[in-house]
């Protein structure tokens, strides 16, 4: 089957080697409407010659469009990309999808932001076939659709993902799956968007059984990450994973985010994620501080909380003998100073060094025009933040932050909230992060993180796993030295062993016929979904 219409899709990850599911969402259903699609992987890791080599042998005149999965690629290199691949393939529509926003001006024809696949053949029908413009607003140079807000989020419980052979997927690999969307919490500082609890967005457990099945005996996968943004939010979902895992010829191991104190308030979940194989967490604990917990809306006492940490990885032990529990923590919270930091910081050191956690400093946005849905972010001032416009202070707050790559995400822009309150400054909060996370303690090493951990899991004994550290001189946000080695580099040559034929015929000087009749070579992955993908269409 050779389809009119062909689309590249970038992917990439910045911080944890792992293919995301957005773009193989977007792809599949692409592939449903007719599309011949295109993916790569970690794209911001290519040399900049063999990512030419490949797309000069893949790109053709039926290419119409290149789409970036901008979630988790960094935006300095997506702006230097997209201007290189519009001088380089003229003519095409772009088009960029996520769960972060776009706060940089990259001539995109569309940004779609957050659960895309309702507005997917709206955006197409517009950019292609002179449908309607969709909701949306016209800015940062092209039509931003707010997904979240404008367009239900799909139901989760008809499909899942295909891959395909020339994805190249390996067997030591971490892969996504989603069991639902959605989350019921309102925390102040969190930027995502809030769409509550949908009960109609559950996986059913035949199809997750089935995708996992298909990716252990195509690719002999078994590591996971669940992107569900609360795991633990109901039991029944447990449960249903648990039924799931129990039926299976193999043993899986699961990452997933977690709220903790809900493993406190029932703790038997505790059965339940383990009988689920669910022994990776990150939680977003993000402050040990009890007046701070309740400014946030987390109020459960520290002291429950630090019990709950000890709780969980006893229990994790003596069940399965694998734990990892990673935490989220933010300097900057109402009612916190650099002082109690420090105290959560050596509470941590003294009772929790066998795992992981990082700082971060508290990060505010007044760009009100993408989605921004953070409660600080509306409400600021409120809150006691102020803000800080001496550009001195600024200009000092900014060097420090961009030292602090190996323990900081990198988002102060144009739009962030330089900001002071009566219980510290955001300069503060930066000194502190990169004191923690670059500074002289445990000889700058720390466990490997949840997420870190399942890409090298099956190259150790469980023993072996659980002392596995990595020292932010390595760069852990570009990935491990590892990770390269046995994951991306592999990848990238098995992308272009594939496509020699085409590269061959490019140097050759071949004519548009024969590359043409090539490229009737590459065929589409299995659609599993087609179906539904049509159905979609249709009723759109």
């Amino acid at each position: 089957m050779y389809n009119a219409r062909h689309c590249v899709v970038f992917n990439a990850n910045q911080e944890i080697k792992r293919r995301t599911s957005g773009a193989y969402r977007f792809a599949n259903q692409l592939e449903g409407l007719g599309w011949r699609v295109t993916v790569i992987d970690w794209v911001d890791d290519w040399p900049e010659h063999k990512l030419v080599e490949y797309l000069d042998a893949v790109v053709a005149d039926d290419t119409l469009m290149f789409a970036w999965s901008y979630t988790w690629m960094k935006p300095w290199w997506a702006g230097h990309a997209i201007k290189q691949v519009k001088a380089r393939y003229p003519g095409r529509k772009h088009i960029a999808g996520g769960q972060q926003f776009f706060q940089h001006h990259l001539e995109l024809d569309a940004m779609l932001y957050g659960y895309a696949e309702v507005a997917v053949p709206l955006v197409l029908d517009w950019l292609f076939d002179g449908g309607p413009k969709p909701k949306g607003k016209d800015i940062l140079g092209g039509l931003f659709v707010d997904c979240n807000t404008d367009y239900k989020a799909m139901n989760l419980g008809d499909y899942g993902i295909d891959y395909r052979d020339d994805d190249y997927i390996q067997d030591h690999e971490l892969l996504t799956v989603e069991l639902s969307r959605g989350c019921k919490f309102q925390c102040k500082y969190c930027n995502y968007a809030f769409l509550g609890i949908k009960e109609d967005t559950s996986t059913e457990a035949e199809l997750l059984r089935a995708e996992l099945i298909d990716n252990y005996e195509r690719f002999g996968t078994t590591n996971y990450i669940l992107a569900d943004d609360t795991l633990n939010d109901r039991e029944s979902k447990l449960e249903m994973l648990g039924d799931v895992v129990q039926s299976l010829p193999f043993e899986p191991n699961f990452a997933c985010f977690i709220r903790l104190d809900l493993t406190v308030a029932k703790p038997q979940q505790l059965k339940l994620l383990s009988r689920a194989r669910v022994w990776n967490h990150f939680y977003g604990v993000e402050t040990l501080n009890d007046a701070a917990g309740k400014a946030v809306a987390k109020g459960m006492p520290s002291k429950r909380i630090k019990q709950g940490m000890m709780d969980i990885r006893k229990h994790f032990m003596d069940e399965l003998g694998l734990y990892r529990g990673s935490l989220g923590m933010i300097a900057g919270l109402p009612h916190e100073t650099p002082e109690s930091w420090w105290e959560s910081e050596m509470w941590l050191r003294e009772n929790w060094s066998d795992q992981n956690w990082q700082w971060w400093p508290l990060e505010i946005s007044l760009d009100d025009n993408t989605a921004t849905t953070s409660i600080f972010s509306k409400e600021w001032k409120k809150h006691g933040y102020r803000q800080i416009t001496d550009q001195k202070r600024i200009d000092e707050i900014n060097v420090k932050y961009d030292r602090t790559h190996g323990g900081v995400q990198h988002k102060f822009d144009d739009n962030s909230l330089f900001w002071t309150a009566d219980w510290a400054d955001i300069g503060q909060a930066t000194d502190f992060v990169w004191e923690v996370n670059n500074g002289d303690h445990h000889n700058n090493i720390k466990k490997l993180p949840s997420f870190h951990m399942l890409n090298h899991f099956p190259f150790h004994t469980p023993e072996e796993a659980l002392q596995l550290t990595v020292g932010y001189d390595d760069n852990i946000n570009s990935g491990s030295e590892h990770q390269h080695a046995t994951i991306i580099q592999p990848y990238i040559e098995a992308k272009l062993e594939g496509v020699k034929h085409l590269t061959d015929l490019v140097k050759s000087g071949a004519g548009p016929g024969m590359m043409a009749s090539a490229r009737k070579l590459h065929q589409p992955r299995t659609l599993r979904n087609e179906k539904l993908w049509t159905s979609l269409l249709e009723h759109s």
